[in-house]
């Protein structure tokens, strides 16, 4: 008689969970910065498939730690509530339970609030626990230039080879320079990372939601003939400088 087949820990269903969810592609888009997200629906219906053909679940239990009301410059009053999110990861066997915790916060002027703090918890739980990308690659990981330095040194004729031995003794002070410009950061992926903080600082500073203050924002830059005379980065640049007005304007008015 043939053995029977031993079952897969949790541990290792997890694992495979995480092989089968692999990228979730950005399906959100703010289309004033135009740049894209991971929606919550995206995460969730990858997650779902994946522990439903593994053989468990995540069970969710949200305890409120705050709950606070501000009031917007338009004199609209936002509900925001804190709450840490409780993952209990289970396949039936109570030997092998996982639990994880996540807080989240969540803003609304009506009744919202709640349930946007535990979707918030639960989202960021689910990437965290599944190490769920976009499959994006790192702009500082990547040397644009390598690639085409290869394919180029395959095509050249034989005859270079002397020209090819003489750049391979460049001085190490011009390597070592060319590598560090090589592995630069890309300065618009900068300018979206400091607008991502200044928004965040603007919406703790007001209570503003982010809606309201992104689109006061776009109204002022479309007034702005230098910003819309600019390139990409101009633009850019130039949209950090008028949120870091709006951050430092918005500290001023709750210390007076």
């Amino acid at each position: 008689m043939a053995e029977k087949s031993k079952e897969l820990s949790l541990a290792e269903k997890l694992n495979k969970a995480i092989a089968d969810i692999g990228p979730v592609q950005k399906d959100g888009s703010n289309s004033f910065q135009n740049y894209r997200f991971q929606s919550e629906a995206a995460i969730k219906s990858a997650v779902k498939k994946a522990i439903s053909a593994n053989g468990f679940d995540i069970i969710p239990s949200y305890e409120i730690l705050g709950q606070r009301d501000v009031q917007g410059r338009k004199g609209t009053l936002n509900h925001i509530v804190d709450v840490m999110g409780t993952f209990t990861i289970t396949d039936g066997r109570k030997d092998q339970e996982m639990v994880g915790q996540m807080p989240g916060t969540g803003m609304d002027t009506g009744e919202k609030a709640t349930a946007k703090a535990c979707t918030s918890a639960q989202k960021y739980f689910y990437k965290q626990l599944f190490n769920i990308s976009d499959q994006e690659e790192d702009p500082d990981a990547t040397d644009s230039n390598i690639g085409a330095t290869s394919t180029q040194q395959q095509r050249q004729p034989r005859q270079q080879g002397n020209y090819q031995r003489r750049q391979q003794n460049t001085p190490r002070r011009q390597q070592s320079t060319a590598n560090r410009q090589q592995s630069a950061p890309d300065p618009i992926s900068l300018q979206k990372q400091q607008y991502e903080q200044t928004i965040n600082k603007i919406v703790a500073a007001t209570g503003q939601s982010r809606h309201d203050i992104e689109t006061g924002l776009g109204e002022t830059l479309k007034a702005d003939s230098e910003y819309q005379a600019a390139n990409n980065l101009g633009k850019w640049q130039k949209t950090n400088n008028v949120a870091n007005e709006m951050l430092k304007r918005s500290i001023e008015e709750n210390q007076q």
